[in-house]
């Protein structure tokens, strides 16, 4: 019985393992559309995803998902700032934070990066966790905020 129990309990986890599959969805010259496991040959079709397997796909632990929905971080940088910049974000990788990059590439983006910061000028690197800004790379002062956030250490 116990032994069943096991086999049963492995089928069912291996069964539940492929929930991925790709489709090809087409329309055809009558303007009817298809789906297919396989692309017809003569058309263009598009591969599609049905689902997801999401397991073990969001492996951020629990406190640093919550925080990162409450808090988000962007690193703010432009072109020419090279070693503060390259060490924020080395900074940010090594303590495994989800973050995004925003590079002030024109004049327009240095002025919406203004009026977002309310400081008159540009300053890079820039970390935003949630509306907080913070100027320069400090990794003292990076990690009290990320604590203060709710980020783990």
């Amino acid at each position: 019985m116990r032994v069943s129990l096991i086999v049963l309990s492995l089928m069912a986890l291996l069964a539940s393992l492929n929930v991925s599959a790709e489709v090809y969805r087409w329309t055809d010259k009558d303007g009817k559309v298809h789906y297919s496991d396989a692309p017809p040959p003569e058309v263009d079709a598009q591969p599609r995803r049905l689902h997801d397997n999401n397991i073990g796909v969001d492996k951020l632990p629990y406190e640093t998902r919550k925080a990162a929905e409450k808090f988000p971080i962007t690193l703010y940088l432009d072109e020419n700032c090279k070693d503060p910049c390259s060490s924020a974000r080395q900074w940010l990788q090594q303590r495994k934070l989800p973050f995004g990059e925003k590079v002030l590439k024109t004049k327009d983006d240095g002025e919406a990066f203004k009026q977002l910061t309310g400081k008159p000028q540009v300053f890079v690197p820039t970390l935003s966790i949630g509306s907080k800004f913070i100027e320069g790379f400090e990794p003292g002062e990076w990690s009290n905020a990320m604590t203060a956030a709710g980020y783990p250490k």
